[in-house]
């Protein structure tokens, strides 16, 4: 999930034992800075989360014993009327400072994550290094992050990225991993630069070498779509890394299935991974680039084969698929800005003609 915002102080001291952490009923060992929500995960427990960094409020919890430290304490998942209450925290930035317990939503039981091919992996916390920066844009960046061991993920997930001073912001990788050869154990992160963005700012600055912390994966938007079924994909900005990557994915899967990529970007020179996006359309997937603006004449050469129009991407999504049946048995990812993510869930799901079930989707706070 690339640009998924967070925030936080510098991390502050940690013990050097696990913690134990009560949730519903059973005890979990909650290790050095780690929060709440990514012990439970590596504990088996299927919470409900979305972004992992304190932006949608999914993983709000009652403190019910105990104290935690909040990584981000004016973080949105909560609200003012949440703060007065008091006892409410968000299991994404709460890491306990001692033996505490807490009441999650759907947790009065012991819900394990589903196990076996397809289960998500467990995330974990690592030690990593910058391996190269990329300019794709004038303000997109390819960050490669080097893990000091190997992070298992699915196409569609994200990671944490820690910076130095503390800093936490979530990023999709772009790449599906069996694209990977063997061996090369690099994420790949399509990273907009924010102006006045601790974290992008740094990213787009950093060198090989610069260090920082990966936790994860997290994440929901992966590929779960069984072989039979076609897949629409719709990716705005640097949403694009994680769809293509689960357009991708999908087509490794089953080369033959009908898969449909959309990216929505504000200009032709927002245009990011073309090389990519040609390669996809060769394996057989349709591939449609809208721009905010009409693009301009070399932009027809540029970027060949690829067909670019002008628009926003919801409509384009809409003009191609009117008919209420028109996307009856499809899968739908959904990656990008919060807006437009929640004006293709208003447009396709709400009305009945995608299933919820069936829709997956990353907005980036």
């Amino acid at each position: 999930m690339t640009g998924t915002a967070a925030a936080s102080t510098a991390a502050a001291s940690t013990a050097a034992v696990p913690v134990q952490v009560r949730i519903g009923d059973v005890d979990v060992a909650c290790g050095p800075g780690e929060t709440v929500l990514l012990s439970a995960l590596r504990a088996g427990w299927d919470l409900p989360y979305e972004c992992a960094s304190g932006g949608c409020g999914s993983c709000k919890a009652v403190l019910t014993g105990g104290e935690v430290r909040s990584l981000w304490p004016d973080a949105p998942g909560l609200s003012d009327r949440d703060r007065r209450k008091g006892d409410r925290v968000l299991a994404c930035q709460s890491v306990p400072a001692e033996g505490c317990a807490l009441r999650l939503p759907g947790t009065a039981g012991p819900q394990r994550a589903a196990s076996g091919p397809g289960a998500r992996p467990v995330p974990g916390r690592r030690p990593a290094r910058i391996g190269a920066v990329l300019q794709l844009s004038a303000d997109t960046v390819l960050v490669t992050v080097v893990p000091d061991r190997p992070v298992a993920y699915l196409a569609g997930q994200f990671v944490l990225l820690e910076l130095p001073d503390g800093t936490r912001r979530a990023y999709s990788m772009s790449r599906e991993p069996a694209d990977a050869p063997a061996g090369d154990d690099r994420l790949e992160l399509v990273v907009r630069r924010v102006p006045g963005g601790r974290a992008s700012s740094w990213l787009a600055g950093a060198t090989a070498g610069d260090p920082l912390v990966v936790e994860g994966p997290y994440g929901r938007a992966h590929v779960q779509s069984q072989a039979d079924r076609p897949v629409v994909c719709v990716g705005g900005g640097s949403g694009l890394g994680p769809v293509l990557a689960v357009a991708e994915r999908c087509l490794t899967e089953a080369p033959s299935r009908p898969v449909r990529l959309y990216y929505g970007a504000r200009t032709d020179a927002d245009v990011v991974l073309a090389a990519r996006l040609r390669r996809l359309r060769s394996r057989g997937a349709r591939v449609d680039v809208v721009t905010d603006v009409p693009p301009s004449a070399a932009a027809a050469g540029r970027l060949a084969p690829l067909a670019v129009r002008a628009g926003r991407v919801v409509d384009a999504v809409d003009a191609d698929h009117p008919g209420p049946a028109d996307l009856t048995g499809h899968d739908v990812y959904l990656a990008g800005p919060t807006p437009m993510v929640d004006a293709l869930l208003a447009s396709l799901v709400r009305t009945g003609r995608v299933g919820a079930d069936r829709t997956f989707f990353d907005r980036f706070l």
